[in-house]
């Protein structure tokens, strides 16, 4: 099981490569329709993950073919492919149960099962050249850990250092934020290796039941992996509809052991590892040979999904994630300046550096001189000038704006309606009033 993950997604550029090349001839022999569907049936019962549904579909198709129902679509493999296809699914549809026909594919499922040395050669320094995937680590105001994943290579050893540095870069900050917005799988060993950098013991992770060999692969989370680094902070993992196969396996397997909280999309639901069989005569049948299942809730995210704890658009699952934490560390702050300097960070995320949603009459209200801070219009974008500096309002919302980079500036109404001073709220926590002159 270890390769077959990548081994699949080799075969898969490969399968559409070849596919788009693939054109129909004009003098294909006619397929032997019997023992193609003899061959699908016997892929079927060897391999397919629910042997009850393999069971169902061969007897569907042996009924099918014993009423010469392919015949007339022997001479067309496309037509023929789509026709078997088709069938399939009126007994189980499983979008990962794919019959084509494409030779250049099945040769090369015949000739090639295990990688040559130069192609493991090549596929190292691949991923060294993408960093293994790893492609972003930063602390983020507020001291939030954040770190982007795009897949889960194959080569532990050689990506080892690399994980260790980007998580020990994170180690002192409070919380971290996992992006897997565009992560599309990989291989499950990579999977345990991240995971085992959250635990302090051995944890069980995912189970990886394998029909095609009659095996069970236990995954576990384990610190002994991981050279002494030990993270016990809180994780957010970000989620959009991409994030898929063992980007999933590690977003639910987290959330099942209550390491991790899920921000975002539910993801897209593929949790049976798939592989291309040939069929013969130029098929090829993808089959899904193995499923995973969860040691907590004794199932997995197959067709539905890993369901986000706090479910938002992608493109927004960011910001909400670090406004979840700012929250949770506000209700264990101990000190009021704390829950002041927490409220300054959440108002920073939602600056909009967008004026034209308020009316320019509004604008003109609020201009004045509150203490030493001079606030004017120029058209239609408000200005603060203290001394000889001059700085652009940024709308944070309804009379509350980013005055610099350090401060934000609230304009409060007396009970007359009007702007009769100015708080400013200062990023270490700190609020202080100007009283307009």
């Amino acid at each position: 099981m270890k390769n077959a993950t990548s081994y699949f997604l080799c075969l898969l550029l490969l399968f559409c490569t070849s596919y788009l090349c693939n054109g129909q001839t004009t003098s294909k022999p006619a397929v032997k329709v019997d023992h193609l569907i003899e061959s699908i049936s016997a892929s079927l019962d060897k391999h397919y993950v629910f042997p009850g549904k393999a069971q169902a579909i061969i007897a569907f198709l042996q009924t099918q073919t014993k009423k010469k129902a392919y015949s007339s679509s022997s001479k067309d493999p496309q037509k023929l492919a789509k026709q078997i296809q088709a069938d399939i699914y009126k007994i189980h549809r499983d979008p990962h149960l794919l019959v084509e026909y494409n030779p250049n594919l099945s040769g090369q499922i015949q000739g090639k099962v295990v990688p040559s040395e130069e192609e493991i050669r090549r596929s190292k320094i691949f991923e060294r050249e993408k960093n293994y995937l790893f492609k972003k680590v930063e602390v983020l105001p507020g001291n939030i850990g954040y770190l982007l994943i795009n897949g889960f290579v194959e080569h532990i050893t050689e990506a080892k250092p690399i994980i260790a540095s980007a998580l020990g870069f994170l180690a002192n900050t409070n919380a971290i934020i996992i992006d897997l917005r565009e992560n599309q799988g990989g291989e499950p060993d990579m999977v345990s290796q991240v995971e085992s950098y959250f635990f302090k013991e051995k944890t069980r992770m995912n189970d990886l039941v394998n029909r095609s060999n009659k095996d069970t692969t236990f995954y576990y989370a384990d610190p002994a992996k991981t050279d002494s680094l030990t993270l016990s902070m809180p994780i957010y993992i970000l989620t959009s509809r991409k994030t898929f196969s063992a980007a999933e396996d590690f977003s639910y397997a987290m959330q099942q052991a209550k390491r991790a909280t899920i921000v975002g999309e539910i993801t897209g639901g593929g949790a049976h590892p798939t592989m291309p069989f040939t069929v013969g005569q130029g098929f090829v049948v993808s089959i899904s040979f193995a499923r995973s299942l969860n040691p907590v809730t004794q199932t997995n995210w197959e067709g539905t999904g890993v369901v986000p704890d706090f479910q938002v658009d992608a493109s927004k699952a960011l910001v909400k994630a670090q406004e979840l934490i700012f929250r949770e560390r506000q209700i264990i702050a101990e000190t009021k300046k704390e829950k002041q300097k927490l409220d300054y960070l959440i108002n920073a995320l939602h600056v909009n550096d967008d004026l034209l949603t308020l009316p320019l009459d509004q604008f003109d209200k609020i201009t004045g001189t509150y203490g030493p801070l001079v606030i004017y219009r120029d058209g239609n974008r408000l200005f603060c000038k203290f001394a000889d500096n001059v700085t652009e309002l940024a709308h944070i919302s309804k009379n509350l704006f980013v005055l610099d980079g350090n401060a934000h500036i609230e304009f409060v109404k007396d009970s007359k309606g009007s702007y009769s001073k100015a708080t400013l709220f200062v990023s270490d926590g700190g609020i202080f009033e100007e009283q307009r002159k």
